[in-house]
């Protein structure tokens, strides 16, 4: 009797002993044959073991600036990094444009008093500057702008009052379109009024070139002048309030700062469909510039620097606190806008993307121009 007792004790400590081993095999993390052992996901792995991303430096070697160390003195050109001038150009300051890849500059040599001579060259090899076109003594190269495919360039040139070899012509403003591939140049156009030419845009598909004509002491817009490449031209009267500096464009697009409250948008070919965005009524806008590579405007307004669509909505705020501004420049990827201030021998970068900011090495000279050397 006491075998046959002992069976049903032993019976049940077998099933006790089958059920913990289950729920320790359950438990634990022993792979199924054919089978490898799980692992964390990406996402965990990442989280768990990799640390934030450490933003890197704003300021980059492969951009700089076109420089002026003084009025009377070369332009130079230097990186974003070092102040240091890597080279000088020919005359003496800086009148004209570079391109929107920022690699190509054209600009009119001033020496002895005289603005005759346009040249080009690329950033990476500016002592192979060469001559573009020349102008009478009795004329002066006054402003310049790059067409939208950078293949020409419209040149402002103007009566110089110097003698030359025949009668002075009488006070005038010209425009006349540079093929850079030709080295030829054309005159479209001449203001003999008084008035004087600010060129904004080239388009070469419409074969357009937008003009501002501006007067008096402050340089306000006075009609806005739609030349083709046949000469043939249209103008329009502009309201008051519109400093010819303010208009900038990008493409067919053109923009300008109307009374620094309201910044207004056209085309090249018509001024009066336009688009405006005002600033808050108390608020001044001090610059606009069109952001590189988007259909944006940065915007200077008050102590902030803001993003604002070209299709309206939204707008971004970039960075605030900034200083009362000497000028605005963007870096030609679009990356980063310089706000210059103290006259404008010193600067602050700002990152579009994420407002950061960087002061900008300086050595007492003026930024004129941003350039690319990629």
């Amino acid at each position: 009797m006491r075998g046959k007792d002992a069976r049903p004790f032993v019976f049940w400590i077998g099933i006790l002993l089958l059920i913990v081993l289950l729920a320790v095999l359950a438990g634990s993390s022993v792979a199924l044959r054919g089978e490898s052992a799980p692992t964390p996901t990406a996402s965990a792995l990442l989280s768990a073991t990799v640390p934030p991303t450490l933003a890197g430096p704003l300021l980059s070697d492969s951009r700089g600036f076109i420089v002026l160390p003084g009025s009377a003195a070369p332009a130079e050109l230097r990186r974003e990094t070092d102040p240091a001038p890597i080279s000088t150009l020919r005359g003496q300051g800086f009148i004209g444009a570079v391109s929107g890849t920022g690699r190509r500059v054209a600009y009119w040599v001033t020496a002895e008093a005289a603005t005759l001579e346009l040249r080009v060259f690329d950033v990476t090899a500016p002592d192979q500057d060469t001559s573009l076109a020349t102008v009478l003594d009795t004329e002066r190269g006054a402003a310049a702008v790059w067409s939208s495919d950078r293949t020409g360039l419209v040149a402002v040139v103007e009566s110089s009052g110097r003698a030359g070899t025949g009668d002075a012509p009488g006070p005038f403003s010209a425009l006349r379109v540079v093929d850079t591939p030709t080295r030829s140049i054309r005159e479209i156009s001449r203001l003999t009024d008084g008035s004087q030419y600010w060129p904004v845009g080239w388009d070469r598909v419409t074969r357009l070139v937008g003009a501002c004509a501006y007067g008096g002491a402050d340089a306000m817009g006075i009609a806005w002048v739609v030349v083709g490449e046949d000469a043939l031209s249209s103008r329009v009267p502009m309201e008051s309030g519109m400093p010819a500096v303010t208009i900038r464009a990008s493409g067919n697009d053109v923009l300008g700062v109307l009374n620094g409250s309201v910044i207004r948008v056209w085309t090249l070919a018509s001024y009066n469909e336009h688009r405006e965005f005002g600033a808050a009524p108390s608020e001044r806008i001090a610059f606009a510039r069109w952001k590189p590579g988007a259909d944006e405007i940065v915007v200077l307004v008050a102590d902030r620097l803001e993003i604002w669509p070209k299709a309206g909505g939204d707008r971004r705020m970039v960075a605030q606190g900034l200083p009362a501004a000497s000028d605005l420049l963007l870096s030609s990827d679009g990356t980063l806008a310089f706000v210059t201030f103290d006259g404008g021998t010193n600067a602050i970068a700002v990152d579009l993307a994420s407002g950061r900011t960087a002061p900008l090495p300086m050595s007492g000279s003026r930024l004129a121009a941003p350039i690319s050397f990629r």
